[in-house]
């Protein structure tokens, strides 16, 4: 009987749901990935679609890992309402979703999201002119900085509204239930930059057939694989678990999502274009800048930068009586 109790208690721990909600999301897309990528490659190959071109066009450029992501985040987005209900039985408090709550920005909200995509594509910007100037990175005369500024839009608005509904919404509203504000972001940010570290370990084998019944456990394999070598989990995971501080942080002292939305989009937008229009000449020292944008002490610096200036941004204004 106290063995079942304890059971019945770490159940009912709503870290443990949240645990369990995204191990549940894992598995549905190591199921569904591959069934996925045999559709998408099919639309992809197929003359009847010519119709929807840049979508045609990514599905055939999407690779298994591609997939697999769209999946866990099409599954979170479909299990959230169950998680968040499952959540409403053990306590008085209602769970309300920012998506139906807090709508109309106002003044305040449009400022504050306009002042994010400042701060973020502003010192974004910034590290573009250092890293070019370092010759870290040369400029690709091949692409049009006109399609890739078009290019950025679209995925800037997207991630940047689902994803912050999502983390700095209905998350962090649920995790401030059991934890303090300080271990909400600590651990809201961990959670964050491991969701968007679900990549397969650069040095893993090629995955033979993708649309096989069990690529996406060995998918999932491969991205396991992946936390176990520092020198690729430190690099990037440090820079997106400062990103997910930063916004954290924004959601917090504003008490809504428009800043954390604005900074996010702004870091999205520069790093669409970034990556249409540079080239890196992989001169610069690892420790510094890496083969990835996010790879390295430089890119952590203008993250930090960011914060700082969304914090200066954020304080108290002092009264002029």
């Amino acid at each position: 009987m106290l063995f079942l109790g304890a059971v019945k208690a770490i159940f009912k721990n709503e870290l443990t749901r949240l645990f369990l909600f995204v191990v549940i999301c894992l598995l549905i897309a190591a199921i569904f990935a591959p069934h996925a990528y045999t559709w998408g490659k099919g639309v992809a190959n197929s003359d009847g679609y010519e119709w929807m071109g840049s979508v045609n066009r990514s599905l055939a450029r999407a690779d298994l890992a591609r997939f697999f992501n769209r999946v866990m985040m099409i599954s979170a987005i479909i299990l959230l309402y169950p998680f968040v209900r499952s959540l409403k039985d053990d306590t008085k408090m209602e769970v309300k979703s920012p998506l139906f709550v807090r709508l109309n920005p106002r003044w305040q909200g449009w400022k504050d999201m306009l002042m994010g995509f400042i701060y973020a594509a502003g010192y974004m910007g910034v590290f573009f002119m250092v890293v070019h100037e370092l010759n870290w990175i040369t400029l690709n005369l091949d692409e049009s900085p006109a399609k890739a500024v078009t290019k950025a839009i679209s995925p800037a608005i997207g991630a940047s509204l689902i994803e912050e509904w999502l983390f700095r919404g209905v998350l962090f509203a649920l995790l401030l239930r059991s934890l303090s504000v300080r271990n909400t972001i600590i651990g809201l940010s961990l959670f964050f930059a491991l969701v968007h570290f679900l990549k397969p370990y650069h040095g893993s084998a090629e995955i033979v057939d993708p649309g096989a019944w069990n690529a996406g456990f060995i998918l999932l394999g491969q991205i396991g694989e992946r936390f176990i070598h520092p020198e690729d989990f430190i690099g990037i995971f440090l820079t997106l678990f400062l990103v997910g501080v930063v916004l954290a942080v924004a959601r917090h002292k504003t008490g809504y999502l428009w800043m954390s939305i604005g900074l996010h989009a702004g870091w999205v937008f520069s790093l669409k274009i970034y990556q249409r229009l540079t080239v890196n000449t992989e001169k610069a020292d690892p420790v510094f800048y890496g083969s990835d944008i996010r790879e390295g002490l430089l890119p952590m610096i203008f993250v930090g930068l960011t914060g700082l200036s969304v914090l200066i941004y954020l304080r108290p204004k002092k009264s002029l009586l």
